[in-house]
């Protein structure tokens, strides 16, 4: 029997694989157009698979009811930091330097919010220590 823990990352894996053949097979089998439209569309839904299965649905599981309230409002905190720093440093006009940390900064901040908003805090046991 499969642990409850390994089923999501063996049900994504299955998912991946699956869209990774087809974006082998199909442009080989379709138009030109078709085709070429066929190997982004399944190599962006492999990654957003990935993603979900991997990230959102494995890291909840994990962590659920797990991380202290504290906790988990310090790291949202930090990620809406990152979220606000990434848009400043996207919208300033001055050095196309920071415009590329900014983006990579909002781009990272975004999937951690994705991520971490799956996650649901300790309940609280009467009060914290």
């Amino acid at each position: 029997m499969v642990n409850k823990r390994v089923r999501p990352l063996i049900t994504g894996a299955i998912w991946v694989v699956i869209l990774l053949v087809l974006r082998a097979v199909l442009p080989l089998v379709l138009p030109e157009a078709a085709g070429q439209a066929a190997w982004f569309v399944t190599g962006f839904l492999a990654i957003l698979m990935a993603f979900i299965f991997f990230g959102i649905v494995f890291v909840s599981r994990e962590l659920d009811g797990k991380v202290p309230q504290r906790t988990y409002d310090r790291i949202e905190g930090i990620i809406i930091a990152g979220i606000l720093l990434g848009i400043v440093g996207m919208f300033q006009p001055w050095k196309h330097a920071i415009y590329r940390l900014g983006f990579s900064v909002l781009f990272v901040s975004f999937l951690a919010f994705n991520v971490w908003s799956h996650v649901t805090p300790q309940a609280a046991n009467g009060g914290e220590s």
